[in-house]
């Protein structure tokens, strides 16, 4: 589960960047026509810093409190499911062994398979929603993530000037980049000190 959350937040960031280039370059495209062999000469150079996406994941505190909420969830669903197919699995047993004894009737077999039958379809109808639901927390999670994310990169990046946020980390397009460039550090305070919307609503209430 953790590689599968780590994999997703690479691709919420990798969203948000892109969304950080369409806004710079439709921003860009503005320029008059014939303007730009002049505007290259004396524009300054790009403004250009990056985030550590392992850094971001490792220490954003919200999620991290969302991320180990899932899984103990999971890891609880997981047990449980895991105990009721024990017990399932010992009643077949006891039901066979009856039947190689001799205790049972043909109608009381028939009784038993069909009583078994319907506890085991319950048991996978239990686990394909437990499934769902986990998939859906998943993806909620992720949602949210990206959109704090991406509000909190656009703010910054209007309010310091940066032309291109970039993502740095495992998985990036971007092999090296200078420690000057990191801004890691303050997107994790702000993203630290702000509560999610939702989180906002519900202590309002």
């Amino acid at each position: 589960m953790k590689a599968n959350i780590s994999l997703a937040l690479n691709g919420i960031l990798l969203l948000a960047v892109a969304y950080l280039f369409s806004q710079h370059l439709s921003s860009g495209s503005k320029e008059p026509a014939g303007g730009g062999a002049a505007a290259a000469e004396t524009s300054a150079p790009l403004n250009i810093v990056f985030v550590n996406a392992d850094t971001l994941f490792n220490k954003y505190e919200y999620f991290r409190q969302q991320q180990d909420a899932l899984e103990k969830r999971q890891a609880e669903a997981g047990q449980r499911l895991n105990q009721k197919g024990a017990a399932l699995e010992n009643e077949f047993r006891a039901v066979q062994q009856k039947i190689q004894e001799g205790l049972l009737a043909p109608s009381q077999i028939a009784d038993e398979e069909k009583r078994l039958g319907q506890k085991q379809q319950a048991l996978m109808a239990e686990q394909e929603k437990l499934s769902k639901e986990l998939v859906a927390e998943t993806q909620r999670i992720q949602l949210q993530l990206e959109t704090e994310l991406r509000q909190s990169l656009d703010e910054m990046r209007k309010r310091r000037g940066y032309d291109y946020i970039l993502q740095y980390g495992q998985g990036s397009s971007v092999l090296l980049a200078a420690d000057s460039l990191d801004i890691t550090t303050e997107v994790l305070e702000i993203l630290n000190q702000k509560k999610p919307e939702g989180e906002e609503k519900a202590s309002g209430n």
